[in-house]
C-alpha cells in the first residue's frame, strides 16, 4: 500500500512538471508568436546545477 502511495504522489508531481513546462511554452508563444525552445536549456542548466547535490544527499535513487 505504502508503494502505491509513493508512486501516486510520483506521478502527480512529475505530471505537474510536465503541466508547468507546457504551461509556460504556451503563455511565451502567446505573447510572442515565436515558439521559443530555449526553455530546455535553462530546465537543463538547473539539472546540472542540481545534480551534483542530489547525488550526494541521502534520498534514494528513484526519487
Amino acid at each position: 500500500m505504502a508503494v502505491a502511495v509513493q508512486l501516486i504522489v510520483s506521478g502527480l508531481a512529475l505530471g505537474s512538471i510536465y503541466a508547468l513546462l507546457a504551461l509556460s511554452l504556451v503563455i511565451i508563444h502567446k505573447a510572442t508568436d515565436v515558439v521559443k525552445f530555449s526553455q530546455g536549456e535553462m530546465a537543463m542548466i538547473g539539472t546540472f546545477a542540481v545534480s551534483p547535490g542530489w547525488a550526494r544527499s541521502t534520498f534514494p535513487s528513484w526519487c
